[in-house]
């Protein structure tokens, strides 16, 4: 049986407003409802409810808590449905920009010295938490200094994640990190390897 037969149609998978629910309709044309997923990834990873109507048909909902852009991926046994993944622009006032900045910077913890201090050609990590934080994807990295350098990220069975880095030279590091474009706290950080 091919994802090719599952129909998704309605708002929720073209726009939205940040902190309204959005629905979208979904017809799986007689495919096993087992083998259909759903993932949202964007500003924030909210959770699907899902409805059965009469007729076979499903009625999704989630709640995006911030404006972004988001995509919706619809799946059967991990194949995508034509169209997925479906990109939402989800609006929203500065204030839901303003309380996300706010909810990064206030929530996200780092802690372990590689944050600040680092050794050369070994594997240096420390941790992030944004187990606290409303924000939950899109973490993007960017590390500028005397050498080529690459930062990993390990994600915990717990949430959180550890951020690692292996520079080649001894010197003075920048590393910034970001959820979607909003800076954690202490980005950019100075790292010292000596």
């Amino acid at each position: 049986m091919s994802a090719n037969r599952i129909q998704a149609w309605g708002d929720g998978v073209s726009h939205g407003f940040a902190g309204q629910p959005s629905t979208f309709m979904l017809n799986p044309s007689g495919l096993s409802l087992s083998g259909i997923t759903f993932e949202i990834i964007g500003p924030t990873r909210p959770e699907f409810f899902v409805d059965y109507l009469s007729g076979g048909l499903i009625a999704v909902s989630y709640v995006p808590t911030f404006p972004g852009l988001y995509k919706i991926h619809i799946r059967f046994f991990g194949r995508d449905a034509p169209g997925s993944p479906f990109p939402v622009e989800v609006l929203g006032d500065a204030q839901s920009k303003q309380d996300m900045v706010r909810d990064v910077i206030q929530n996200v913890k780092i802690s372990g010295s590689a944050a600040t201090t680092g050794k050369p050609l070994i594997t240096n990590q420390f941790l992030l938490d944004p187990r606290n934080a409303i924000v939950a994807g899109n973490l993007s990295a960017h590390m500028r200094g005397p050498g080529h350098i690459e930062v990993d990220f390990k994600e915990n069975l717990d949430g959180t994640i550890h951020v690692q880095y292996k520079p080649e030279n001894s010197g003075v590091y920048k590393l910034n990190l970001k959820f979607g474009d909003v800076p954690v706290q202490g980005s950019p950080f100075t790292i010292n390897v000596v």
